[in-house]
């Protein structure tokens, strides 16, 4: 772990930033003067394990582009000690499944902990890789998001292999193509505008099941031209066929996950009460699990056993539209109500995460004047505590997330007045 729990959040942090890496606050922490990193760039964490980290550094959300940005990887232990990590960069080249031609992966390569990690190379645009939960070796990745087919990365051979029957997506795809023009209806959602112009989502919200035999994906492949239907389809690792497992005209589901006990989790939002359904992925058996009219859900719990969600009645400026944060149990069903929204303290559009451990809560919270507040809340102990940020500093989390790295908090966060950014790496003692 980079920093002991007994150090409270108020009195200590570590802070990496363009000018460099500083021990300030630590008032017990022991670093004296060691550990003086500095990198020229944000930084986000790629990898951890016992008392030490691993971060890659990113090009400046202000500058695009960066045409001299070149990433290092950068490993820091408990004491503040850094060292570069040297890294490779490989361009994978593959066939495109549809149209044959050549696409390219650019990956960034290192050795820590005993083996050798290949992360996208930030210089380059790149797709999301998905990590198989029991066999790291094996990244799923989509280069169209939402739209094109799931491909496959092997870390150790460096090879690339499409999955899923990509002869039916080159025929849905030509289909698609021949269907005359379908204005979008008359006061839709965005997503229904899309789909009502004939866009084919073919694998959207791709999840890997827990035991990372199969995965789980949206699609309108079926009622491509006729309508926005969603349905929920599963991928088998072992046949490489995927099968519809729930959905019939006028379903509209999105994936969210899965359950420990191999259930797929899915919104239902096809009509009012939005709901939280739970899918076997062989029989297509559905059982509700939660409803409400404004559910919106925000995070799974690494142990797959919590739902975090909002829920925000209808009501512009009144009482009735202040949001409220629940932790929902998928084993009891029952809802732990966490924090209530007031005049002057929102829930911002930065969305939380669960702790490593699965026991603890981080939000951000957003003031009248637009600043932020940490919110971290504990679960088991019903307890919780705002945290402000060091003065001059103000959140920039561009993926609009806020993430735990076991006992820690990553805090992206810009500098007020010279517009450099820096990350918190953050401690919470509850």
């Amino acid at each position: 772990m980079l920093l002991p729990k007994n150090l409270s959040i108020a009195t200590c942090y570590v802070l990496l930033g363009l000018t460099g890496l500083s021990l300030a606050g630590c008032q017990n922490f022991g670093l004296g003067s060691s550990g003086d990193l500095r990198v020229d760039q944000p930084v986000r964490l790629i990898a951890e394990a016992d008392r030490e980290a691993v971060f890659v550094s990113l090009p400046s959300p202000r500058r695009n582009p960066n045409p001299d940005f070149s990433a290092e990887v950068l490993e820091i232990d408990l004491n503040g000690k850094k060292r570069q990590i040297e890294a490779t960069r490989k361009q994978i080249e593959y066939p495109d499944s549809v149209t044959g031609e050549s696409n390219l992966l650019h990956l960034l390569g290192f050795n820590w902990a005993g083996t050798q990690r290949w992360i996208p190379d930030p210089q380059h645009p790149s797709p999301e890789f998905w990590q198989n939960p029991l066999d790291p070796s094996v990244l799923l990745f989509q280069p169209q998001f939402n739209l094109g087919g799931l491909y496959l990365l092997n870390k150790n051979t460096l090879e690339v292999k499409a999955i899923g029957n990509h002869q039916a997506l080159r025929e849905t795809i030509a289909q698609t193509r021949s269907l005359p023009p379908t204005p979008p209806p008359p006061n839709c959602q965005e997503s229904e505008c899309e789909a009502g112009v004939k866009i084919l989502y073919w694998a959207s919200d791709p999840y890997w099941s827990p035991d990372g035999q199969k995965i789980a994906f949206t699609s309108n492949r079926e009622t491509l031209g006729a309508s926005s239907d969603m349905s929920v389809w599963v991928l088998d690792m072992a046949t490489g066929k995927a099968t519809k497992a729930l959905g019939s005209t006028g379903d509209k589901y999105r994936i969210f996950g899965w359950t420990a006990q191999g259930e797929i989790l899915a919104w239902e939002y096809s009509q009012l009460p939005n709901s939280l359904v739970a899918i076997s992925p062989t029989k297509g058996d559905k059982e509700v699990l939660l409803q409400g009219e404004h559910l919106e859900f925000l995070a799974l719990s690494d142990d797959y056993q919590r739902v975090l969600y909002a829920s925000r009645p209808s009501g512009e400026n009144s009482t009735s539209s202040f949001a409220k944060l629940y932790a929902f149990s998928v084993d009891t069903g029952e809802s732990q109500l966490l924090f209530e929204e007031t005049p002057i303290e929102r829930l911002s559009s930065i969305r939380p995460d669960f702790s490593e451990q699965s026991d603890r809560v981080v939000a951000v919270l957003s003031d009248v004047q637009g600043g932020h507040t940490l919110w971290v809340y504990d679960l088991p102990r019903k307890i919780s505590q705002r945290v402000s940020l060091p003065p001059g500093k103000r959140l920039f989390a561009t993926e609009r997330k806020l993430e735990w790295a076991g006992d820690r908090l990553v805090v992206p966060l810009e500098d007020v007045q010279t517009q450099t950014f820096s990350t918190l790496l953050m401690t919470v003692d509850l």
